[in-house]
């Protein structure tokens, strides 16, 4: 009974994140045509346009489209943070902060920061896998779309634990990771984790996510081709 009610924390740290994450994700469409097409709306609220047609190909500034050879896409994800929710939505999310997404750490193992490899600046602990980041990636977005910084803070004490513990060779996180595959490098739960760090960027543009990432994409692109087919994912 004991293993049940753990693997049913650890599955619910996975679907915390992914609810937060399906509510605090926005996208945008640009373009720069802005003319209103010939569908008549009456009573159009002010700031509101119609659009014949999304032209990708004149994307600029901030917000890069897809580049050939790859087809463009009409829409955009916008930074987290851009997009202020309001009415229906932002009571679902303050529900969600209030609920299993806010409060699941108060009861998921995988969750203790001073127990967990992610939380260990020499990444050294035990649930050292996917459960942690998942949560924080849906946590630490519902921080940043509802401007609250008591999650801010909390959401970025994970984050800076995890960046502290990188090596000189660039590899970051439990150390476990390394071998836990046979003897060969996990590599999933780090996908995830630099999601969290894309986010964390995206809301703060520290300068050392950048580098962190970059130094971690080298160490695994020394790796053996191999590595990438390892485990249970072929």
């Amino acid at each position: 009974m004991k293993y049940r009610t753990s693997k049913g924390i650890r599955h619910l740290a996975v679907v915390a994140g992914g609810i937060s994450i399906l509510f605090c994700s926005g996208y945008l469409t640009f373009s720069a045509d802005s003319k209103k097409s010939d569908q008549s709306i009456e009573n159009l609220p002010d700031g509101i346009t119609i659009l014949n047609e999304v032209k990708p190909s004149q994307y600029g500034g901030l917000y890069t489209g897809n580049r050939s050879p790859l087809v463009p896409s009409p829409f955009i994800k916008l930074p987290i943070g851009s997009i202020s929710p309001k009415g229906l939505l932002r009571h679902s999310l303050e529900l969600e902060k209030q609920g299993m997404t806010g409060r699941l750490d108060e009861i998921s193992p995988w969750l203790n920061f001073e127990k967990s490899a992610w939380g260990n600046p020499e990444g050294k602990g035990g649930f050292g896998w996917e459960e942690m980041p998942y949560w924080l990636k849906g946590y630490g977005d519902l921080g940043y779309v509802l401007k609250d910084e008591q999650i801010i803070a909390k959401a970025r004490k994970w984050i800076e634990s995890a960046m502290s513990s990188q090596r000189e060779d660039g590899y970051f996180g439990p150390r476990g990771l390394l071998t836990s595959l046979n003897g060969k490098p996990d590599l999933w739960p780090h996908m995830i984790m630099l999601n969290v760090l894309q986010s964390y960027y995206e809301y703060s543009n520290d300068s050392r996510v950048i580098e962190v990432m970059k130094k971690y994409m080298k160490w695994e692109n020394q790796l053996p081709p191999s590595t990438f087919g390892e485990g249970y994912w072929p």
